[in-house]
Order: structure tokens, then sequence, then C-alpha cells
């Protein structure tokens, strides 16, 4: 078998899912299939890419070497593509990229009535990183950005430029319905050092998780980090069986069999965001999209957060949202 572009973005797609049955999700395939076409990978390059561990796969030696050279291939063929747009004289689809989030189609759909007669091209990952990438690399157009703070969160490629949607969005605690602390109106941090934390959903590591032990440890603990590589469906079903606890945000969906409480002092922030790249989309329809995007988050704030017992008596807890200018 020759080894083809396709194959590599197999290759990375396990890597940065650490999974490959996630990989497989991801890439609309069976895991089977996905399995039967790693191996046949394998044997042309001559070696196995990846070990299973206990917390999904990871890259062999040769593995580590073959991404790598699989990711600058990979960016430069895209960024081949992608810059041929500019001289084939249509404005093409609006290549739209996000993180997962229960707003997303609900978000497309008011992109549409805005965009009447645009096609849109969607490109999803659960890692601010991975987009960054895919936005740096010309895949995409524009990204929304789900992200931590400044310190650790994925810094603009040169060339590209963010704009702030929502902020500070501060992060609340879903708790076990039995969790001792259920029954309280608002948690203080330091209150969760005994407890297990459940990690974010799967994905290139982009800065939540170090931004999370950072403010862990600067009220006396470091978090103990017990489940990984899961999706939003399997953390919601593990918090609800009681087996951990798990920052989310204050549009999170009702968690059967558990609670949203706030955490005092607002201690984790995220900031909701696009970037882009002015070469490849202009002013005006970033600013569609992000009216869309905000539009979506109103309701969506209205239908879930507000429905939470103490969004009213904590005015603290909730995200400040900025339409365009």
């Amino acid at each position: 078998m020759e080894l083809e572009l396709r194959h590599l973005r197999v290759v990375c797609r396990v890597a940065d899912t650490g999974s490959v049955s996630k990989a497989a999700a991801a890439l609309g395939v069976s895991q089977p299939s996905l399995t039967a076409q790693l191996h046949r990978i394998e044997d042309a390059i001559g070696g196995p890419l990846f070990l299973r561990g206990p917390y999904g796969v990871v890259p062999t030696p040769l593995g580590r070497h073959v991404l790598g050279r699989a990711r600058a291939m990979l960016a430069d063929m895209d960024d081949l593509v992608g810059s041929s747009r500019r001289y084939t004289g249509g404005s093409g689809p609006l290549r739209l990229g996000s993180v997962r989030t229960v707003m997303f189609g609900a978000w497309l759909s008011r992109l549409e009535e805005l965009l009447p007669g645009r096609e849109i091209s969607t490109q999803v990952d659960t890692s601010c990183a991975v987009l960054t990438e895919l936005l740096a690399a010309d895949v995409v157009d524009v990204v929304m950005l789900g992200r931590c703070d400044d310190a650790h969160a994925p810094p603009c490629p040169a060339g590209v430029v963010e704009q702030t949607m929502v902020y500070p969005e501060p992060f609340a605690i879903a708790l076990p319905a039995t969790h001792r602390l259920a029954r309280e109106p608002e948690i203080k941090l330091e209150d969760l050092a005994g407890d297990i934390w459940i990690c974010p959903p799967a994905g290139k590591e982009d800065g939540d998780l170090a931004a999370l032990r950072d403010a862990c440890e600067a009220v006396g603990f470091t978090p103990q980090f017990r489940y990984s590589n899961l999706d939003s469906a399997e953390i919601e079903q593990l918090i609800g069986e009681g087996r951990g606890i798990s920052l989310c945000a204050p549009t999170v969906r009702p968690i059967p069999s558990a609670v949203v409480r706030p955490l005092v002092g607002r201690p984790v922030l995220w900031r909701r965001a696009l970037r882009w790249r002015p070469e490849t989309i202009n002013q005006p329809e970033v600013d569609l999209i992000h009216q869309a995007f905000v539009d979506i988050y109103r309701a969506t704030i209205t239908e879930n957060a507000a429905a939470q017992p103490w969004w009213q008596t904590h005015p603290e807890a909730h995200p400040v949202i900025h339409d365009p200018s």
C-alpha cells in the first residue's frame, strides 16, 4: 500500500484524540474499519505507531517521528490548497471551525439565516489548540474558541485577529446529586480538595487542565484526575453515577442525577472568542458570525442557566456578553 495524505490525517487524528474509537467517530468511520486501516498504515511504514496505555493510545518512538513529519506535510498541503483559493475567482464556502458546544446546531442555523445562500462547511474539535492550528494552516477561515486565560491558552498565530464575544464566563462545578456539598448554594474551590476530578473532553491539550490545576493549587491543593479520553456524554454519566466532579460552562444542559453550583470568587474564567485571518474573511462577515453566536448564547443561558435555583441570587456568576461593535 502506498501512503496518501488521508492516511497521515488518520495517524494525526488518532494521536490528537488518544483513542482509536474517538478518532473513528471524528472521521465518520467504524472502529474496526479504522483499526484495520491503521494496521495497513503501520505495515506500510514498517512498525507500530501507537501503544495502548492506561489512558488511551500513545505514540511509539517511530510514531512520534511519523507524526512530526506528517503534521508538517499536512500543514504545507493545507496551506497550498487554501492559498490557491485566492486565485480561483470565487468566494467559496465559509469554512467555520468550532469547539464542541451544545449551541452548535442552533448557531449554524442562525448563521444560515444571516448569510442566505452562502455555503458553510464546518470543522469541529474539542481542542482550541487544534482549531488554532487549522486556522494557521488556512484549513478554516474563522474559528470559535472557548478558551482559558491568556497565560495558558494557545496564542494567536502571526496575522490572526481575535474578537471576544463572551468574557468573563465564570465556570461552575457539576457535582453528583448525592455529593456532600450538593445542597450548598455556592461552593468554595478549596472544599473540593478531596474529590476526584474528571478531565475535560478528550483532545489535544489546550491549556484547560493547566489552568484548572493552577487555580486549585492557588487555594492549597492539587486536583486528582482519574478519568480521561472521555466525551461529554461519558463525563455526564460519570458525574451522575457519583464517580467524580467536573467544571462546566453556564450553558450546560441539565445533567441527570447531578447538580450545578457556582464557585465562590470565580476562580476559573473562560473567554468565548472568534479568531480569523483578515485576508480570508472580512469584518462584516465576522460580525455576522459574532452576532449569530451571541443570539444563540443568550437563548441558551435563558433556557439552561436561568433555570438553576441559584441563578437570580448570584449575578457575579453570570457571563458578560459582548455584541459586535
